[in-house]
């Protein structure tokens, strides 16, 4: 059976382009980015991504999970997972608050110990990657990157999506605001539950 040959247009113009994407240069520049901080941090119970949350919380000590998921431009449900792990293992605790609808995470002496262990190897990664692209390719991605951060604020500003537009994304298929909200809302409160029976359980130690 004869194979069937597709054409498009534009993909035919660009076919003998390896690098046509600018999502696509992203992500393979997270990856080699992550990569190499990750190998810096070797030895460390971080990695990257955990070692940005505890930067934030050492900065703000204490603060509200929504508040926590814009200061680090991420959503509320994938915070709420990254929190889960880090209470898990003992780097981070969430607490009530005043107002008994909204919880609060906060560091811990392990958090702590594991922030001033992985910050000079953070700075060695760091140096060895402005080093590698040059102090002007640093400046200059680094605005570029910030200016590409804040596009998500600057569209939705902009624009809406027409209420019937459906997209298959690469996490599977769009959730509503609302389901999004329950979702992050019931991993708050297994967090929570969480870290409290973490304290009980430490609590209940015998002391040696």
């Amino acid at each position: 059976m004869k194979r069937k040959r597709y054409h498009l247009p534009h993909l035919e113009s660009v076919r003998a382009q390896r690098h046509v994407c600018f999502a696509e240069q992203l992500r393979s520049a997270s990856r080699a980015i992550t990569r190499l901080y990750n190998e810096h941090l070797g030895s460390t119970d971080i990695g990257v991504a955990q070692l940005s949350l505890l930067v934030r919380l050492y900065f703000v000590e204490d603060v509200e999970m929504s508040r926590l998921a814009r200061l680090l431009e991420t959503d509320r449900t994938t915070l709420a997972r990254n929190v889960q792990l880090l209470v898990r293992s003992g780097h981070l605790e969430v607490v009530g608050s005043e107002d008994r609808r909204k919880r609060h995470v906060r560091l811990t002496d392990q958090g702590f110990e594991s922030l001033k262990t992985a910050i000079p190897r953070w700075l060695a990664a760091q140096r060895e990657l402005r080093q590698r692209l040059g102090d002007d390719t640093w400046d200059t991605l680094f605005e570029g990157l910030r200016q590409l951060a804040e596009l998500e604020n600057s569209a939705s500003a902009g624009r809406r999506k027409p209420a019937t537009a459906r997209a298959i994304r690469d996490d599977g298929p769009p959730a509503s605001r609302a389901s999004r909200d329950r979702a992050a809302n019931t991993l708050e409160k297994s967090v929570t539950t969480r870290s409290r029976s973490a304290r009980s359980a430490k609590s209940k130690r015998p002391a040696h």
